[in-house]
C-alpha cells in the first residue's frame, strides 16, 4: 500500500492483513468431490478457493501514513532555538553561535557523537577540580556543553548543522565547498555524494568557475584541495590562493 503524505482527514482504509486466509492449495476435497475421481485437480483446488473466498475471510485494518515534509520543517527549526538546544558551537574568528540538539547531533555523526563525548568528560573533570579548590566558587552544573569550531565559515557550519538535524540543505556555488567539507570530516556520506553531484553538474554545465571563491576558503581542508585538484583536471584552469 503507498504511503499517504496528504495532511487532510483520513477517510478510507485499505484492507491490507488476512487472518485465517487460506490459498486452497492444501484444502482436503468434500465428499461430493470425492466421488468425482475424474475431476481435474485443477479443478478441485479452483473450487476450494472460491468456497474459502465465499465464506468471507477476516480482515485487519491497516494503514500508514507519513508527513516527512512537516518533520523537516520542524526540525529545521530546532537551531534556530537555544532553549531547545544542549550544544553550542562557537564558529569562526567571530565566535558565531550555530545550536544543536545532542540527540541528534551524535547519533548522525559518529564524529560529533566522539567530540561531544570528549567535552562532557572534560567538563566533568573541571567540576571536580573546581570542587578541590575552596577559593573557586563552583558554577552551577549544566548539560550544556560549548564546542569552538575555527575552520568554517559560520553560515555554511550553520547549513551542516541543519542538514544533520532535518536531512535537508539547499547546495549552491557559494556553500557547496564547506559543506563537502563538513560531510567528509562528520561522516555525512549522503551529503558528500550530493555536494559531488552539484561539483560534477557545475562541471557539465560549465559554471565550475563560480564555485572557485568558495573552494579558496576551504583550502586548507583535505577536501578542500580535492575540490581544487578535480577543478583543474576538469577545466585546466589552475587557481591563485
Amino acid at each position: 500500500m503507498e504511503r499517504c503524505e496528504s495532511t487532510l482527514a483520513l477517510v478510507n482504509f485499505e484492507q491490507v492483513e488476512q487472518d485465517d486466509y487460506s490459498s486452497g492449495y492444501e484444502s482436503t476435497p468434500s465428499d461430493s468431490e470425492s466421488s468425482t475421481p475424474t475431476q481435474k485437480p485443477e479443478t478441485r483446488i479452483w473450487q476450494a478457493v472460491t468456497n474459502q473466498l465465499q465464506q468471507g475471510p477476516k480482515f485487519k485494518e491497516k494503514m500508514s501514513y507519513r508527513n516527512t515534509q512537516a518533520l523537516t520543517e520542524q526540525l529545521k527549526v530546532i537551531s534556530s532555538i537555544p532553549e531547545l538546544c544542549d550544544v553550542t558551537f562557537e564558529v569562526g574568528s567571530e565566535k558565531v553561535k550555530v545550536h544543536g540538539v545532542k540527540a541528534i547531533l551524535g547519533t548522525r555523526s559518529r564524529v560529533l557523537y566522539n567530540l561531544i563525548l570528549k567535552k562532557q568528560k572534560e567538563a566533568e573533570f573541571q567540576r571536580k577540580a573546581d570542587k578541590k579548590d575552596k577559593k573557586k566558587k563552583i558554577p552551577v552544573k549544566s548539560d550544556k556543553i560549548t564546542i569552538i569550531v575555527k575552520k568554517y565559515e559560520p553560515e555554511d557550519f550553520r547549513k551542516i548543522i541543519q542538514f544533520i538535524h532535518s536531512g535537508s540543505v539547499d547546495i549552491n556555488s557559494s556553500c557547496v565547498a564547506g559543506l563537502l567539507s563538513g560531510a567528509s570530516q562528520f561522516g555525512l556520506d549522503d551529503l558528500e555524494r550530493a555536494c559531488w553531484d552539484f561539483v560534477n553538474h557545475s562541471v557539465k554545465s560549465g559554471t565550475i568557475s563560480k564555485i572557485i571563491p568558495a573552494v579558496k576558503r576551504y583550502s586548507h581542508h583535505k577536501t578542500g584541495q580535492r575540490l581544487l585538484e578535480k577543478i583543474f583536471s576538469q577545466t585546466q584552469q589552475s587557481v591563485d590562493l
